[in-house]
């Protein structure tokens, strides 16, 4: 990938990450567990959330990642419910940025504004789809199982890894891709005429 597109992706990407990852640990807090609190990760400031290889993997492969929140569903009264919907939390933020994001283009604003706008408009609807796939580390693979009964909403580290070279395949061979243009095609007609 070349450093134009990924300087353009990378506003995007650091807003939403960091929105992402801090709406995950700020629901878990104020549903009992303070396991991130600990952490340091209930913060809006991106060096605590974005991860190294992550964003240098946005430059090489077009596809970043941020520091995974870590929630421990045994703080929880009620473990499924509330590890759905801090689960749910990370997705939710990236759909409330896409919206404001939205908003802000109906403005139009100044050109600076509008590139960062246009940025988290297009990832953060891409990190909201990306992150319902029941795939781990993906939120879907903890949503999912909160929803489907008899499912384990946990998932064990052998298996995340595994999981993880599959997507990375998936993105390769373009199966990624399949998923996620219609997404952006149905997001280009939601942007304002001449944008």
């Amino acid at each position: 990938m070349g450093w134009e597109k990924a300087l353009v992706l990378l506003p995007g990407l650091v807003v939403g990450l960091t929105v992402h990852e801090a709406a995950h640990a700020i629901t878990a807090k104020w549903l009992g567990d303070d396991t991130a609190e600990r952490m340091g990760r209930i913060s809006l400031n991106p060096l605590r959330h974005l991860s190294p290889l992550g964003t240098v993997a946005l430059f090489v492969l077009g596809f970043g990642w941020g520091k995974p929140v870590v929630v421990n569903i045994n703080n929880f009264k009620k473990p499924k419910l509330y590890y759905l919907l801090s689960s749910l939390a990370g997705p939710a933020s990236n759909v409330v940025l896409c919206v404001v994001a939205l908003g802000i283009l109906y403005l139009r604003p100044w050109f600076i504004v509008e590139f960062v706008c246009m940025s988290i408009f297009f990832i953060n609807a891409i990190l909201a789809v990306i992150n319902l796939l029941p795939v781990p580390p993906l939120d879907g693979s903890k949503i999912w199982p909160c929803i489907i009964p008899g499912m384990k909403p946990t998932v064990s580290p052998k298996w995340t890894r595994v999981w993880m070279v599959v997507l990375l395949v998936a993105l390769f061979t373009g199966v990624l891709g399949k998923i996620i243009g219609p997404v952006l095609g149905f997001l280009g007609a939601l942007l304002p005429a001449g944008v």
